[in-house]
């Protein structure tokens, strides 16, 4: 859902949000304003940008230079967090996205990357905040990493682009919880959330204790996805009654593809 940036800045211990700034200009003004909620209300803040990734969004540099610098910036931005909580501070991060990936990648790209910060906010029990400077991305991007956020702020010329219906977090190793619904709408921002999980780690299993309901066109995309991934499994654990129905009546039990759902 997205928020109006009257309390954007009032973060919750293990919050992974996601930041849509409308210009440079507003995103300064925002940064300025984290820096400073930030020191009041926390251990400070962690900056990630151009000076620390070495990386700003150019799309003349190659996949591999573009991975080696995200990997370094988050291993860097993990271990600074940690060594700030042995010092008996926690910190919370802003990370500004186009440092972190290519403009022009994949969204299960970008996922993974999300999914990453959403996992450091999870286990460090601090406030990630992931900047989109919206006029360097496209819109159907910004709505498809929207499900991996506890919530959005900013800019939205759009508010369907924030409103996929379910959301994705991490709870462990390879783990998430899969939560609310997935249906016909949720397609685009659901494939691109499993295929950023599996790009983690290919054998997932997803904790469904709050899933509602996965509609016919879902199971489809997460079974056609599975089976496009190498040596790739899902395990939908704790589904409630209507959830395995739907699964039941899909078909594609017996398809052998490697998903798994249980109560």
């Amino acid at each position: 859902m997205t928020q109006t940036m009257i309390e954007p800045w009032a973060l919750a211990a293990g919050e992974h949000v996601c930041w849509r700034a409308a210009s440079a200009q507003d995103y300064a003004t925002g940064r300025d304003a984290l820096t400073a909620h930030a020191r009041r209300h926390a251990g400070g803040l962690i900056v990630l940008d151009e000076e620390e990734t070495g990386h700003g969004g150019s799309e003349d540099e190659s996949p591999a230079a573009t991975s080696r610098n995200t990997l370094a910036a988050l291993i860097a931005v993990r271990d600074r967090v940690y060594e700030a909580r042995r010092a008996g501070r926690t910190p919370w991060v802003l990370a500004s996205m186009e440092c972190l990936t290519s403009l022009d990648a994949p969204a299960a790209e970008v996922v993974a990357v999300e999914l990453e910060l959403a996992e450091l906010a999870a286990d460090a029990d601090t406030g990630v905040v992931c900047a989109y400077r919206t006029p360097l991305w496209k819109p159907t991007l910004l709505g498809d990493i929207a499900a991996v956020h506890s919530r959005v702020v900013g800019a939205s010329s759009d508010v369907r682009q924030s409103a996929s219906g379910f959301r994705l977090r991490p709870t462990g190793a390879h783990c998430y919880a899969l939560e609310g619904s997935v249906g016909f709408d949720s397609l685009r921002a659901f494939t691109a959330a499993l295929r950023g999980a599996l790009l983690r780690a290919p054998h997932l299993q997803l904790s469904c204790e709050r899933l509602e309901l996965v509609e016919a066109a879902a199971w489809r995309a997460l079974v056609e996805t599975v089976a496009a991934t190498a040596g790739a499994s899902v395990l939908l654990d704790r589904a409630n009654e209507t959830v395995r129905w739907t699964w039941e009546l899909s078909g594609y039990g017996g398809s052998g593809v490697a998903v798994q759902v249980r109560s």
